[in-house]
């Protein structure tokens, strides 16, 4: 069996080399000429994959190791009887941490405590559900946006409009990419929607780019500056727009998901559907990252502070942001932007995270369980 995949999937050759020759590319290289006498693809978001694309191909399988799926012609695929394989949720909580570590950055500055904040999340679906769940486990008040889901969700009784989410004090974007349909997301915050937006208020964006109208954000910071605008997806990725990027309070290269933990478990989740669809026996797992690390919290400082010092010594999101600027300066920004993804530095969730309970004060223990660490005695 011969398999093509986006040399930056996690493991893959070393999950996948049991079953057959894997050709590892870069996954914006990949084309229909590559394809020929392939038997199985993986890819990631950056590979855009059609029907057209694997015509005169034997590929009968394509697998994604993502959440989203608005880069695969998921029609042309079943018409093919191509099977497809994503993994729905893999990154769900590096997204949430990124959350997370995002206000822990932000807020001190802004004399906010984020846990007395109010927070509109647009989409619920495995993402924006597990944020919900941890926002109520603090006590957060929520508001949620997602006409697609109804009263059956267990999530229904905070479901309200996209102008009332707008409200919000911290408004985060957790939506496919559609063009068609009664409610499509592309470009869901246009100007109006944007105008609608609180001065005080931040919004987040790790989501996709053409969720939020770049142009009309870069149009709306250029009138109000002071706004809290923080972007981890772009439009046109990876040719940004520059001037954008040195307006918003935080800028990331589409990396909000990029756990280890994350991108590891994407590409099991694939290997699990390409082992069915092919009656294969799965092979033995690479080890799960295993070593744990013992943060020093700095006891010595107000509850929520320390808290906001905990996620950030697990994941300091502004690293990322600085990284980011120098795309600024480069004379080929989007190979630089690519770059910071293919290269990004090992990272962990905060589930993979041990602090000694007598490092934190006692008030915060409860709020540092709820958001994965382990606390031990």
């Amino acid at each position: 069996m011969r398999i093509l995949a986006d040399e930056n999937l996690s493991q893959v050759r070393e999950l996948f080399a049991p079953y057959g020759e894997v050709v590892a590319v870069p996954g914006r290289s990949i084309n229909a000429s590559m394809l020929r006498d392939v038997d199985a693809l993986l890819v990631r978001s950056v590979t855009r994959v059609t029907a057209q694309m694997l015509a005169g191909s034997r590929c009968q399988f394509v697998g994604t190791a993502t959440s989203g799926l608005d880069h695969i012609d998921v029609e042309g695929l079943a018409a093919k009887h191509i099977k497809l394989s994503w993994a729905r949720g893999c990154n769900s909580k590096a997204v949430v941490d990124y959350f997370f570590s995002v206000l822990a950055a932000l807020t001190p500055a802004a004399g906010l405590d984020w846990q007395h904040a109010s927070v509109g999340i647009i989409g619920c679906g495995q993402i924006g559900s597990l944020l919900a769940e941890r926002l109520l486990q603090l006590g957060m008040p929520i508001r949620i946006y997602d006409p697609l889901l109804g009263a059956a969700h267990r999530y229904s009784r905070y479901f309200t409009s996209l102008q009332e989410v707008l409200k919000q004090q911290i408004i985060t974007l957790h939506v496919p990419l559609t063009h068609d349909g009664a409610t499509p997301t592309f470009h869901l915050l246009a100007a109006s929607q944007l105008a609608a937006i609180p001065a005080d208020s931040l919004l987040i964006n790790a989501a996709r780019g053409a969720t939020v109208d770049n142009h009309g954000l870069l149009q709306w910071l250029q009138h109000k500056p002071a706004q809290a605008v923080v972007l981890d997806t772009w439009e046109n990725e990876p040719g940004i727009n520059l001037e954008l990027l040195q307006r918003v309070r935080l800028a990331t290269p589409h990396i909000a998901g990029y756990s280890q933990q994350g991108k590891l478990t994407g590409t099991r989740m694939v290997l699990q559907d390409f082992c069915q669809h092919f009656g294969l026996a799965p092979a033995a797992t690479a080890p799960e990252f295993a070593h744990e690390l013992v943060i020093d919290a700095q006891a010595a400082c107000e509850p929520a502070d320390q808290l906001n010092r905990l996620i950030l010594a697990a994941y300091d999101v502004r690293k990322d942001h600085e990284a980011m600027l120098a795309l600024a300066h480069s004379c080929s920004p989007a190979e630089a932007f690519d770059a910071l993804r293919k290269h990004y530095p090992e990272r962990n969730e905060f589930s993979h995270f041990r602090v000694a309970a007598a490092q934190l004060q006692t008030s915060i223990h409860p709020a540092a369980r709820i958001l994965g660490f382990q606390v031990s005695d």
